[in-house]
């Protein structure tokens, strides 16, 4: 039987673009979906989308720069994101409209995009995880890995040992703080950056 997750999609950008010099805000945050999205659609879209692939080039080029800054807005302010947990009204927790029974574990800071892909295929091939879909990160130094969630009403916990499992199963070893799983957002309206990555794996079939 074929995974029909579905989640809202949002274009850009995810947090006000103000003007450099006087700080004044010029283009608002996007609190309102664009359209509502399949799991394959979005799989096809990282995978196929050439406009994805200039944008994703983009901040890329920047990370490889080693300019944090420019890879950051240009992830804020060009990039389309969704919100894996379900179907949202508005990008606010409160205005879930329909769960997808999935969340997004997300690993950042590894060392090179081949670690990044290594990770992949192992997230993927992951018996307890059995993630939905897996891509490399915006910046190509990390991985993102769509899970469902067996318990709809604790969403919460579920990405807490999620998190917990990861960590101690692939970067339990890290000395470095930065790298490894990214805990800063656990709550369902967690937003996540979609980027060309024609190697991503989707799960066909539950």
């Amino acid at each position: 039987m074929t995974n029909i997750f579905k989640m809202s999609l949002f274009m850009p950008p995810i947090s006000p673009v103000k003007d450099k010099v006087t700080g004044k805000s010029l283009k608002k945050a996007t609190l309102i979906p664009f359209k509502t999205m399949e799991l394959s659609e979005v799989y096809n879209l990282i995978t196929s989308s050439e406009r994805l692939a200039t944008l994703t080039s983009a901040v890329r080029n920047a990370a490889l720069e080693g300019n944090d800054t420019a890879c950051r807005l240009l992830k804020q302010q060009t990039l389309p994101y969704v919100t894996p947990c379900g179907i949202f009204t508005r990008r606010r927790s409160d205005c879930l409209e329909e769960y997808s029974g999935l969340f997004v574990v997300d690993i950042d800071h590894l060392d090179s995009e081949d670690e990044a892909a290594t990770l992949r295929q192992h997230l993927f091939d992951d018996a307890y995880l059995h993630p939905a879909l897996v891509f490399i990160s915006p910046t190509g130094r990390g991985v993102k890995a769509f899970v469902p969630c067996t318990a709809i009403c604790n969403v919460a916990d579920e990405i807490r040992w999620a998190m917990d499992y990861v960590h101690c199963m692939y970067d339990a070893d890290n000395p470095s703080p930065e790298k490894g799983v990214d805990t800063s957002g656990k709550d369902i309206v967690r937003a996540c950056f979609l980027c060309h990555d024609p190697g991503a794996l989707l799960r066909e079939t539950t």
